[in-house]
């Protein structure tokens, strides 16, 4: 390996450079809860599936908050968050939330013998 690419090498892994792709997992959490509406309607066994989309999301949405948070505030601090980011950002993380209630709306409906 030649100096030179050593030198792009290390040059591309600068720690302060907002995330490639930095929208695509949010975009991932917005096409969630069509995707499952869009399942729901084909599958036969809706009932389960609605249940398995609600459980996953209960260890999802944790996970992908501290994601946003930490995301937000690289962009933050590379002046790359503009006003459109940022709305995209909450509402890729209301809408799973939306369903997460509805789904322990649910449960608590069926006094969690679901």
């Amino acid at each position: 390996m030649s100096q030179s690419d050593e030198t792009i090498i290390v040059d591309e892994k600068d720690s302060h450079s907002p995330i490639k792709g930095s929208l695509l997992i949010p975009s991932i959490a917005l096409g969630y809860v069509p995707l499952i509406i869009f399942l729901l309607s084909l599958s036969t066994d809706g009932f389960g599936l609605f249940l398995y989309s609600g459980a996953c999301l209960v260890l999802l949405l944790p996970i992908y908050a501290v994601y946003l948070l930490q995301i937000t505030r690289q962009r933050r601090e590379n002046g790359t968050l503009t006003t459109f980011v940022g709305f995209f950002y909450i509402i890729s993380f209301l809408v799973p939330l939306f369903w997460l209630l509805m789904y322990a709306w649910f449960v608590t409906n069926f006094n969690g013998i679901v």
